[in-house]
């Protein structure tokens, strides 16, 4: 069996000390890398899908409006500006 090399004592260990730290902290900041994409990636879906609430509710508030004969008015005034429509 060889013996373990001390690499407080040998000198020629301290360049594998110095790789192994190095790729060390090259793997930690792109797991953090990592983690800040995901987040601004999640953050971006969450805006997107907020607008598209905020659309389907008004468009879904504007339905019942015309559907219960609340905004019968302002569909006669939209049909006089249009033609074809306001005969």
């Amino acid at each position: 069996m060889s013996k373990r090399r001390n690499a407080s004592v040998d000198p020629d260990m301290a360049p594998k000390r110095e790789v192994r730290a190095e790729a060390k902290a090259t793997k930690k900041s792109g797991k953090v890398d990592l983690i800040l994409a995901k987040a601004q990636l999640a953050t971006a879906k969450a805006q997107k899908r907020k607008w598209l609430v905020f659309l389907l509710g008004f468009g879904i508030a504007i339905y019942f409006i015309m559907s219960s004969g609340g905004g019968l008015g302002i569909m006669e005034k939209a049909k006089s500006f249009i033609p074809f429509l306001g005969e």
